[in-house]
């Protein structure tokens, strides 16, 4: 479950000339018992498109196998996209992502370990382009991608586009985000969705994508955020009844993930928590009654200006990691060793204190050689023991945390990595942003010591049991997705 692993792409036409790209190379090495399905015709964009043709060669840490797994190419996405079409449900062990027939999608699904197709969902088109820069064309729509949610216990992938619905020669459409729900543990071909949601939103701001996203908003909501202008929206999708609850006044905006009582919401005055107008009179909580020794009563936002303390950053498995301005003096460096906690996203409970400093922001911008970029993700382990969030990897179970930020732990040379994601046995994978060539790292939780990996390898953008995927850019466009087993 990641909270900001999905980014906002540009538009694209889609052509006929994906399908070639649905490509299954054979699992190399694996046990028999572990072959994908026989392959589909390649030119049917629901089959598995296998192909004669040998694995990727992709250079991966040591816990995988190189020589044994799968890939699946998505000629479709354009080159330096923001966005990501794949998700994985960490329950299941399963993989999901978006191929494309000319202007039709279609959401597949793949077990992790070994690639073997488990269902092709029936064809989708999404409301129509954004994108009107070369005037109005019925075959450009919106594209397309896909998350992962669960919900009382059961698994749901959620494909999603922002575009415009009826809209044609005589009308101007209206602008929506439209959610396919799936049942993750679904089986067949031309699987239908449990079903269709369409939000209304406005948020385009002349891109082809506008300002809006989908992502695991936790406890079984899709939550979708969006932008007008300077100001923020925020709406839920339940998936198991598709109910839609769009949160305006204080929590416009601020809605930073879901919890069983109601939003987890940074407010306007300062703070964080859930109101008890969203959770009902016998819930909520407030960040003010949880705060941790060693914060400070309130954090200044400048301009002569202060807040009430706390803020929280993200949700990810029904835990709220929140940081706080700390009491006292900073350090000789001028940083503060920023407090951080993690709590039960329900009761506000503290489930762990640590400190860990706020991470620069001198170091190069994203250059772009890698399909999630330098962007700050949470991830969380598929047992639930570890959570990261950009430089932070937390023990759940240790109450501990490793902090990446530049120069801690007295290695004043020492620069900012970030991670993208981590396994069950606690071993984290991230970069150091805005290192050209790029610099992978493996960070073990038992130690915090990071190594820095060999030029060139990649790192797994998710860790389900027994396999990681990882997401590289293919020359010529589009992306690809590759499961390598663990070694």
């Amino acid at each position: 479950m990641r909270g900001t692993r999905t980014r906002v792409s540009t538009g694209t036409r889609v052509m006929a000339a994906v399908v070639t790209g649905l490509v299954l190379v054979g699992c190399g090495g694996c046990a028999e018992s572990a072959q994908p399905e026989k392959a589909a015709n390649a030119s049917d964009p629901k089959g598995d498109g296998r192909s004669g043709g040998s694995l990727a060669e992709l250079t991966v840490p040591a816990g995988y196998d190189a020589g044994r797994g799968w890939d699946q190419e998505l000629g479709w996405v354009e080159e330096g996209a923001e966005t990501a079409p794949v998700a994985v449900a960490p329950g299941s062990g399963t993989v999901a992502y978006v191929v494309a027939d000319q202007a039709e999608m279609y959401v597949q699904v793949r077990k992790a370990t070994t690639g073997k197709v488990l269902w092709t969902s029936a064809a989708w088109t999404p409301p129509g382009s954004l994108d009107d820069s070369a005037g109005y064309d019925p075959a450009l729509t919106a594209p397309a991608s896909v998350t992962a949610v669960s919900a009382g216990g059961r698994e749901y992938f959620v494909a999603w586009a922002h575009g415009l619905a009826g809209r044609d020669e005589l009308h101007d459409g209206k602008e929506i985000v439209q959610a396919q729900v799936y049942a993750a543990d679904a089986s067949g071909n031309s699987v239908a969705p449990l079903r269709s949601v369409d939000v209304p939103v406005a948020a385009a701001n002349g891109t082809a994508q506008g300002e809006a996203v989908v992502r695991d908003g936790g406890a079984g909501q899709a939550l979708v955020g969006w932008a007008e202008g300077y100001r923020g929206h925020d709406a839920a999708i339940d998936v198991t009844s598709g109910k839609v609850t769009t949160y305006e006044g204080e929590a416009a905006g601020s809605v930073v993930g879901m919890s069983e009582q109601g939003p987890v919401a940074n407010a306007s005055g300062g703070g964080f928590g859930v109101s008890q107008a969203s959770s009902g009179a016998s819930g909520g909580w407030s960040s003010a009654d949880v705060a941790p020794e060693g914060a400070a009563p309130e954090q200044s936002v400048g301009f002569g200006t202060d807040l009430l303390n706390g803020t929280a950053q993200t949700v990810a498995d029904g835990k709220v990691v929140a940081s706080w301005t700390p009491s006292g003096a900073g350090n000789a460096d001028g940083s503060e060793e920023t407090v951080r906690t993690v709590h039960d996203a329900s009761t506000g409970k503290v489930l762990l204190r640590a400190e860990c400093r706020d991470r620069t922001l001198t170091q190069t911008f994203d250059n772009d050689d890698t399909v999630l970029g330098d962007s700050v993700l949470t991830s969380v382990s598929p047992g639930g023991r570890y959570l990261s969030y950009g430089w932070m990897l937390f023990d759940l179970q240790k109450g501990s945390v490793v902090c990446l930020a530049k120069g801690v732990g007295g290695d004043e040379g020492r620069k900012d990595m970030l991670i993208a994601s981590v396994r069950d046995d606690g071993t984290a994978y991230g970069t150091v942003p805005g290192s050209d060539p790029r610099v992978a790292v493996e960070i073990p939780a038992s130690t915090g010591t990071p190594k820095a990996l060999p030029t060139g390898t990649e790192t797994p953008a998710y860790t389900p049991v027994g396999a990681g995927i990882f997401l590289t850019w293919i020359e010529g466009g589009g992306i690809r997705v590759s499961g390598r087993v663990e070694s």
